[in-house]
């Protein structure tokens, strides 16, 4: 009977481990999920203020990822927003925080970051070109990213305030002028 009761136990921790890594994980990127990176995204914005650290925050935009969609297939817009992930995994530092923030836009919290430092960073990350999968279909331009910034300025910025400014800077990129970092309007 113990024998059994530990078996079932042991069985029991596994999947307790396994659902709490779902919870966090995206299904398609592997990256960590909206719900993970909000949570540790507050927790590192708390921190940055009490030690007066220095934090920002990197919103990213798949260009041309609901194209692929259209003419190739969602198989092969996955396949990019995989691409794009591993992308992003490769070009970071092991201390940022890299997750799919939802559809084709992924976020980054940049600690112990400067504004030059972030900056640097998007800079990098829209310079990625991805070649788009599959052959056979209509030739699309290689994939790449737009990247807006935000950053703690105030001490009273909220989390979300952070994010917005990013969102901001994402659609002001988008319309093809470069921004400031973080301005909010």
């Amino acid at each position: 009977l113990q024998r059994a009761i530990a078996r079932r136990t042991a069985a029991l921790r596994r999947t307790m481990k396994r659902l709490r890594q779902m919870a966090v994980t995206d299904e398609l990127t592997g990256l960590h999920n909206r719900r993970f990176f909000l949570d540790r995204w507050t927790w590192e914005c708390d921190r940055a203020k009490r030690y007066q650290r220095r934090l920002a925050c990197l919103l990213i935009a798949v260009n041309g990822c609901n194209q692929v969609n259209d003419q190739l297939g969602h198989p092969a817009g996955d396949l990019v927003l995989k691409h794009v992930a591993q992308e992003l995994k490769t070009a970071l530092r092991q201390s940022d925080i890299l997750a799919r923030f939802g559809g084709d836009e992924f976020v980054i919290a940049l600690p112990e970051t400067s504004l030059e430092q972030a900056e640097a960073v998007a800079d990098k990350l829209r310079r990625v070109s991805i070649p788009v999968p599959g052959e056979g279909g209509p030739h699309l331009p290689p994939i790449s990213l737009s990247v807006g910034l935000g950053r703690i300025e105030q001490e009273d910025d909220s989390p979300q305030e952070i994010l917005q400014a990013a969102d901001q800077s994402l659609y002001a990129w988008k319309r093809h002028r470069k921004p400031s970092a973080g301005t909010r309007r």
